[in-house]
């Protein structure tokens, strides 16, 4: 259980890293598992690292990764930091190339979602990290810094915080902070598993629809030949309490 002024150092900067969080063993598994999902997504080819490769709902179809959205070390600190009534929102296995340049992740400032990282390889500074800018999920600071450009400097030189990880390591990102990656070798590995805080209006409902839908436009742009389905039946309705009950939304409003 993460502590009051963890959750407040979520608030103020827009991150949290876990060191250690999963063992060796856990990560060994967890990464053979996403490895050999990829690979099936691209139909036993190699990875020809010209464009990136992304599987999204890759959690929803495989049990030992969709454990990891059940687990205390990801669910309860998801709690802690969005609320008790949060919902899934998607899961996502990438594969990249080349550098990610400064962009926060849409700018739903009032139902924030929230980003859960695992990074399958250990990334420094000068090997592709992520790099954020504290704070700049808020107002003023988020718009401030639209277009990015405008700061004169090119962005591998943005001030920013490097956010070095080894394999274990978990990072919860609120998804409106701005930040880049800078480089990192083709073919990179990060898992991420998604959330939004629970939908009390009418536009947070309206929100889920259009992430959904562009979700669905992601996976037509950078899966290989997955059907274009966020979640499977077997995690809708799941055995798995802390799985339906994240999942339910999505069966209330009837989108698959």
């Amino acid at each position: 259980m993460i502590t009051d002024q963890q959750v407040e150092f979520f608030q103020t900067f827009g991150f949290l890293p876990l060191r250690e969080a999963f063992s060796a063993d856990e990560m060994t598994a967890i990464g053979d598992t996403f490895d050999g999902m990829l690979a099936k997504d691209r139909e036993g080819r190699p990875f020809p690292g010209e464009t990136r490769q992304a599987l999204y709902g890759i959690a929803e179809r495989n049990p030992l990764l969709s454990d990891l959205a059940q687990d205390d070390r990801i669910y309860s600190t998801v709690e802690r930091l969005l609320g008790p009534g949060f919902h899934w929102l998607c899961s996502e296995g990438n594969l990249y190339v080349g550098e990610t340049e400064w962009h926060p992740d849409g700018s739903r400032l009032n139902f924030p979602p929230m980003k859960v990282s695992l990074y399958l390889d250990t990334l420094t500074r000068a090997t592709g990290c992520l790099r954020v800018i504290p704070g700049s999920h808020r107002l003023p600071l988020h718009e401030a810094l639209r277009p990015i450009e405008k700061l004169g400097v090119p962005g591998t030189d943005v001030p920013c915080h490097f956010l070095e990880s080894n394999p274990g390591d978990v990072l919860f990102l609120n998804m409106n902070i701005w930040h880049a990656a800078y480089g990192g070798a083709v073919g990179r590995r990060h898992l991420a598993v998604n959330f939004v805080p629970e939908a009390t209006e009418p536009e947070h409902v309206e929100l889920m629809k259009t992430n959904h839908r562009t979700l669905i436009n992601l996976m037509e742009r950078f899966q290989y030949s997955q059907p274009g389905r966020a979640f499977t039946d077997d995690f809708l309705n799941s055995e798995r309490p802390r799985i339906r009950r994240m999942a339910s939304k999505w069966v209330e409003l009837g989108l698959q």
